[in-house]
């Protein structure tokens, strides 16, 4: 058995993953949640015997120090960062924190997929969101725990997280109540793309912590479908028994909002939490068909007998099989 700290779990992501680390394993956790969730954090809907492997400890990651941290992760020898935003900065010092208590692995918060976006220009950017989550991923794997040998690092890549309920734009097929649908894509809807299930993700991350041989010092990447949008409209339409409308956007448009935000189309403002610049780079990557791995870069074959979420399961889940 093992004890799991786990930074990050009152959101989407790191939700997935304290359900998984307890339902599908017998490991100790500890939820480092912000003072302001702790109540929300501990009044999850789990059973006697997970509440009894699950330790909430209320800590601002960007006040606390290092000794504080360490006090908290004294006896743990797995630390899972699902952080996001400005928390990201913190896990460099969560990291210190860890080395000096002895914690043996660093999952640092990736759970995606960058691309350097280029321009009309003919030059390579890429998204400050993008970049911001890189920057913080660097420092932990060039950390001098690791340089040292002293901890080890698994870094876990994915698709297009794709159920995400609180994005009727990003993902409108989470939407199923409506009478019909409309699925915004941007330029080529036969590209195919690679997609997640947060489900899938969890398990998956579940999987290298049961077997640290195969994931030491490892970036690993998993994915649930590679599938186009044309294909998911197809499946859609058929479980749902609904019409599902594509609506192409022109890849151009990306060019012109990575110029100037305000050239975002007015039908696709303010939709998303995420901004909304953000959303066109990345379906824009998708659809000029770069949004995926070579052969060799994902790694499913780890454990074959992991069964993923692709569209068609999902939509036999929510509709129910024809």
């Amino acid at each position: 058995m093992t004890k799991i700290a786990l930074l990050g779990s009152k959101g989407q992501v790191g939700h997935c993953i304290l359900m998984a680390l307890l339902t599908t394993t017998s490991h100790e956790v500890v939820q480092l949640v912000r003072p302001a969730s702790e109540s929300k954090a501990k009044s999850i809907n789990i059973s006697a015997e997970q509440k009894q492997r699950l330790r909430t400890v209320p800590v601002d990651l960007l006040v606390a120090g290092t000794d504080e941290l360490a006090s908290i992760l004294n006896g743990v020898e797995v630390v899972v960062s699902a952080v996001n935003g400005k928390a990201l900065s913190a896990q460099e010092k969560v990291q210190t924190a860890a080395e000096k208590v002895g914690v043996k692995r660093f999952y640092p918060s990736e759970y995606g997929m960058h691309h350097v976006y280029t321009g009309e220009d003919g030059y390579g950017y890429v998204h400050p969101a993008w970049d911001m989550k890189s920057k913080a991923n660097r420092k932990v794997l060039r950390h001098p725990a690791i340089v040292a040998g002293k901890m080890t690092y698994t870094l876990i890549g994915c698709g297009d997280l794709y159920n995400q309920g609180r994005e009727a734009l990003w993902c409108p097929w989470t939407q199923t109540d409506l009478p019909s649908y409309t699925i915004h894509i941007l330029g080529n809807p036969d590209a195919k793309v690679y997609f997640m299930h947060m489900g899938d993700l969890a398990n998956f991350l579940v999987q290298p912590i049961d077997h640290p041989e195969v994931s030491e010092n490892k970036e690993l990447n998993f994915v649930s479908d590679h599938i186009s949008y044309n294909e998911i409209a197809a499946l859609w339409e058929k479980y749902s028994r609904r019409k599902v409308e594509k609506s192409i956007v022109p890849i151009q448009v990306m060019h012109r909002v990575f110029q100037n935000k305000e050239e975002v189309p007015e039908h696709l403002k303010a939709k998303s939490v995420f901004p909304d610049d953000f959303w066109i780079v990345v379906k824009g990557m998708q659809g000029l068909g770069g949004f995926w791995r070579p052969p060799g870069q994902v790694h499913n074959d780890l454990f074959p007998d992991m069964k993923t979420m692709t569209f068609e399961r999902y939509f036999r889940s929510i509709y129910g099989s024809e």
